[in-house]
């Protein structure tokens, strides 16, 4: 997998356990809407919380979750870890981020002139990757034909340019 993303330090500089990057790949290839996926920086582990989970634990005063079904009660649990310990995850991106960042990167490797890609890969490599895109494609030195672009940002994954 083609990545600009890089896994490194956390918030307050902490070490982040080793981790296979073609599990997170892999884990990010079948998203699932309404599911969160955290990796846990002490123990390289890949935590996948639903929504709903997140917001029982973020509003719970106490560990009494007895209303729920036993395997609720467990995925709550692991939802009320995450939020309480919020500085040893690293929340992973979601489905939509995936596929827009996909597309992104997919429209600058298609870019036939060397210097052009290179500039267009390189805008995506890290934080702020989309406004960091759009600021390349929208300078007049950029020969690249923005109303395309802009089609590759929004437009479904399936379709091809």
């Amino acid at each position: 997998m083609k990545s600009c993303r890089q896994v490194g330090k956390g918030e307050g500089d902490q070490e982040i356990k080793p981790v296979s990057l073609k599990e997170i790949a892999n884990r990010l290839d079948f998203l699932m809407d309404g599911w969160n996926h955290h990796l846990n920086k002490k123990t390289g582990d890949i935590v996948e919380i639903q929504m709903e989970y997140l917001s029982i634990a973020e509003e719970s005063e106490d560990d009494d979750f007895s209303k729920h079904d036993d395997w609720e009660q467990d995925a709550i649990r692991e939802a009320v870890d995450v939020v309480e310990n919020w500085g040893d995850y690293v929340e992973l991106p979601d489905r939509e981020e995936v596929n827009k960042y996909r597309i992104m990167e997919n429209f600058c490797y298609s870019q036939e002139d060397d210097k052009l890609r290179n500039k267009l890969c390189y805008s995506i490599d890290g934080k702020g990757a989309f406004r960091h895109f759009r600021d390349v494609i929208v300078k007049p030195s950029v020969n690249v034909d923005s109303q395309k672009a802009v089609f590759a940002m929004v437009r479904k994954p399936s379709v091809s340019i």
